[in-house]
């Protein structure tokens, strides 16, 4: 009887350690994909080169995979709260990171398309409440999912609008929120609040507010990824469309990888796991790694170091200087 009690005790122990959810996450260098296998502009020029999205693969840690992280190259365990806003369930982020991926295309869409000269047209629709911040005023009478469609009573044409018509706003202003939810229209109060301790930055109290917007262009362009959230593919997004719209090979037949949020202005931003991707794009072959200026180039020319390789690191700022990068190569 005592063995049984002793190898029972044993069998949970092992189940605990194999498949306990912990809260941490961990994170590892996911794949690098070309993205013309999954994007197509219609009438649209494929050409030999490749341009790839890079990605990080994560996963709920448990003591097993917790312990492993700490003997595996380029892997990472991190508190969960790193990801998920206070609140917010794991359903809600993985929500979050679909939208996130969702905008992160139609900006690389807006972009490339006027950049190449093409027909695009945006309809704006609002934007799109990820989560209020736990603690502010807006958390009273904001939800995750609701649409802001106007700030008293006058409505916003972009997403640019909408940050700009905040900004005017200073701290302790009441304002009247026109939103969706739940597809009624309903009308809440709350105070404009510093993002900041000198309050020279205000803001609703609400993370992350994304474009709710109908993007369509002539000719059309489709996208067919699962899978796959967030927004750090938008520069590869808009280079892949440029390339597609106009004559010749971007690549010069050359496997190029990058990551980086893009905006409708083209600016490119930085993302996280930039020491991490560059190990997928260096598995995938790449022989250049586009990267946001800052921090994340320095994080990646610190994985570099410990990677045995000669893939190119190019920091860039704008959709325009990773261009003028490729076409300076060929």
């Amino acid at each position: 009887m005592k063995s049984l009690k002793i190898g029972f005790g044993l069998l949970v122990a092992i189940l605990i350690f194999l498949f306990v959810p912990l809260p941490y996450y961990i994170t590892y260098p996911g794949e690098a994909t070309t993205i013309e296998e999954f994007m197509t502009v219609e009438g649209g020029d494929k050409e030999p080169g490749e341009l790839k999205m890079v990605t990080i693969s994560q996963r709920r840690a448990t003591p097993l995979w917790l312990v492993g992280s700490w003997f595996t190259p380029f892997t990472e365990a991190s508190p969960a709260s790193r990801y998920l806003y206070d609140g917010e369930s794991e359903a809600d982020y993985e929500r979050r990171q679909e939208l996130l991926m969702s905008s992160s295309q139609q900006a690389a869409i807006q972009y490339a398309y006027e950049l190449a000269d093409a027909d695009v047209t945006v309809t704006f629709d609002g934007m799109y409440v990820s989560a209020p911040i736990t603690g502010s005023l807006a958390a009273n009478v904001l939800k995750p999912g609701d649409v802001i469609t106007a700030l008293d009573g006058q409505s916003f044409a972009s997403r640019l609008d909408f940050i700009e018509r905040v900004a005017s706003f200073e701290a302790g202003d009441e304002v009247s929120v026109t939103l969706e939810r739940d597809g009624r229209e309903r009308e809440v109060d709350t105070l404009i609040q510093p993002l900041d301790r000198s309050g020279d930055r205000v803001g609703l109290g609400i993370y992350e507010p994304l474009p709710v917007q109908d993007v369509r262009t002539d000719p059309e362009v489709s996208f067919e990824l699962t899978n796959v959230g967030g927004p750090s593919a938008g520069l590869m997004f808009t280079l892949e469309i440029f390339d597609q719209l106009t004559p010749g090979d971007l690549t010069g037949g050359a496997i190029i990888a990058g990551t980086g949020t893009v905006d409708e202005m083209g600016t490119v931003g930085p993302i996280g796991g930039a020491w991490q991707k560059i190990v997928a794009a260096d598995e995938a072959g790449a022989s250049v790694f586009f990267v946001p200026a800052g921090s994340n180039y320095e994080e990646a020319m610190e994985s570099l170091d410990r990677l045995d390789s000669d893939i190119e690191v190019v920091p860039v700022q704008t959709v325009e200087e990773a261009i003028d990068y490729l076409e300076s190569m060929n």
